[in-house]
């Protein structure tokens, strides 16, 4: 019981919390292993069948007259020498709990067989003799107790007596416990003693085994089960779907194998109609997603100190969100320069929310993966492996303003690690942003309450941004847009934000495939394209009449 409240404490408690220091949970988890293990090894070693039964030749035992003990051994042992012990307690000893008032050793004599050639002990027998002189307590009560003793072994056992012989004479208290060990040549021999009284309370050796066959099954299976639940709940993460293959394919940034994801930061109109707090607008993250792709990017954003462009393949299992890397790329915006900070130490994702007020807290963070890399040395740095787990809220309101970045930890040129939050922050979601609340509603069991993510957007060009190509298209044939204008806004919105899917309408529509970033007048949906490895929104901006 110890071992399964510790486990269920470190596994369900503890384990789910990322703010616990790893350390910490290390120690907590090994702790928790040798519980169990030393639980197992202790019901092993009574559960191997290493018990005693005993059998008395009067029961209760009378004072004065010699009493044969017969111990049975449930399973056979190595020849060694063996006593007895005898002692009696009286609670009346000092006036104040149990005292021992007599106490004697008796050899005891080993029964041998053979088993398989050597020389072992089945059963033990001992002939003792309690003394008669002992004063009778108020309630006429004595603890009396045998204790088998082997070379490495002990088994205790309370035995009752007759408590009227103990007035009588006979033995006298006071023999010395060599005399006990030694007993007179006239004492009667086992062979003039009475016969076993077999009528006795005591169970036979055939009847305890049968009768704890089932108990020792059961302890042991009770055992099994609670190591089997430490080892699942520290493997399972290892066996999940999202193991990380051995290889991933070279990296690139073709936008066609990304579907719909995460977050972004900038730019975001937003419809605040709803009520937020409204359960229907409330996402549970207590659920199981099937995997689906994630995208964050900034690589054609010059909006920070590093550009960066990681794609992946995500799902939540009850709270916890795991994303595998499949590709991943990172480069300074600029040149890297002595004063200015290029060395990369690690990654993690972060989930954060954006306020009214433009202000932006942190909902929930994943452990840093480790990476080292010098962009001064390597101006890009590409990974396709990796996994990056982060704990979320129990709750998220199903909006774009909920978003993951991706964080990147360098060292100062003083060479002391800093996590950057500040402008030097690489703000990587501009991206498919809104995959995690829709694969979360998706998932949830009463779906068809809670509102769709995409139903907030506001323009034509958060549509775009959020990958929500249901407002897009709703949007494109309702002509619920201000003009060519805004058609041309959301086509370059569309490519930084590797949306390929809806570049194809926005020119049906009639968005310019000349249209220029209106950020950067000298960037247009061409150069964009090609900067960003997406060949088929470059085919078809030229097939659409785009100035090469």
């Amino acid at each position: 019981m110890i071992a399964v409240a510790w486990n269920a404490l470190v596994w369900g408690l503890l384990m789910p919390y990322p703010e616990t220091a790893e350390w910490f949970k290390g120690l907590a988890a090994l702790a928790g292993i040798g519980i169990a293990a030393g639980a197992l090894m202790l019901w092993l070693s009574r559960l191997r069948g290493n018990g005693v039964t005993l059998h008395l030749s009067q029961d209760p035992v009378p004072h004065g007259v010699p009493t044969v003990a017969t111990f049975n051994l449930t399973r056979p042992l190595k020849a060694q020498v063996w006593t007895l012990l005898v002692t009696i307690d009286s609670p009346s000893e000092d006036s104040s709990g149990f005292g021992c008032i007599w106490e004697r050793k008796f050899m005891a004599s080993p029964v041998p067989t053979m088993v398989d050639g050597e020389l072992m002990v089945q059963a033990v027998t001992a002939e003792f003799t309690l003394p008669t002189d002992l004063p009778g307590s108020e309630d006429g009560y004595w603890y009396v107790s045998l204790v088998l003793r082997g070379e490495d072994e002990a088994w205790p056992f309370h035995i009752e007596t007759d408590a009227e012989t103990s007035r009588g004479t006979g033995l006298n208290s006071d023999d010395e416990a060599s005399e006990s060990l030694h007993p007179d040549t006239d004492a009667p021999s086992p062979s003039e003693l009475p016969e076993p009284d077999y009528a006795s309370r005591l169970a036979s050796p055939a009847r305890v085994r049968s009768s704890l066959r089932w108990v020792r099954r059961g302890a042991f299976a009770l055992s099994l089960a609670v190591v089997g639940w430490v080892a699942w709940s520290a493997l399972s993460p290892m066996w999940s779907p999202d193991a990380q293959p051995e290889d991933w394919p070279v990296m690139t940034m073709a936008e066609d194998s990304v579907a719909v994801d995460d977050a972004s930061v900038a730019g975001v109109e937003r419809a605040r109609g709803a009520d937020e707090t409204d359960a229907s607008w409330r996402l549970s993250t207590r659920v199981r997603t099937p995997e689906f792709a994630m995208l964050l990017s900034n690589w054609l954003l010059d909006d920070g100190h590093l550009r960066a462009h990681l794609q992946g393949q995500a799902h939540v299992n009850r709270g916890k969100l795991r994303m595998r890397i499949q590709q991943l790329a990172l480069a300074p915006a600029g040149a890297c320069k002595p004063a200015e900070n290029c060395r990369v130490e690690s990654i993690r994702l972060v989930l954060s929310q954006a306020a009214s007020d433009g202000s932006t807290s942190i909902l929930a963070r994943s452990e840093p993966l480790p990476w080292a890399v010098d962009l001064a040395k390597d101006p890009v740095a590409l990974r396709s492996d990796g996994t990056l787990q982060l704990t979320l809220p129990q709750n998220l309101a199903g909006d774009q303003d909920v978003r993951l970045q991706l964080v990147v930890q360098t060292a100062n040129p003083d060479g002391h690690s800093t996590l950057l939050l500040s402008d030097d922050t690489t703000v990587a979601s501009n991206g498919n942003y809104m995959g995690l609340q829709l694969a979360l509603r998706a998932a949830a069991p009463q779906a068809g309450n809670l509102m769709d993510p995409c139903d907030r957007v506001g323009s034509l060009g958060e549509a775009v941004r959020s990958h929500c190509a249901g407002q897009v298209q709703f949007r494109l044939d309702s002509n619920a847009f201000s003009g060519r204008k805004e058609l041309d806004a959301a086509l370059i919105d569309a490519i930084k934000h590797y949306n390929s899917a809806a570049v194809g309408p926005l020119l049906k529509a009639g968005a310019s495939p000349n249209a220029v970033d209106p950020g950067q007048k000298s960037l247009n949906a061409l150069l964009l394209a090609t900067f960003g490895d997406q060949q088929e929104v470059r085919a078809a901006l030229i097939k659409a009449g785009a100035k090469t």
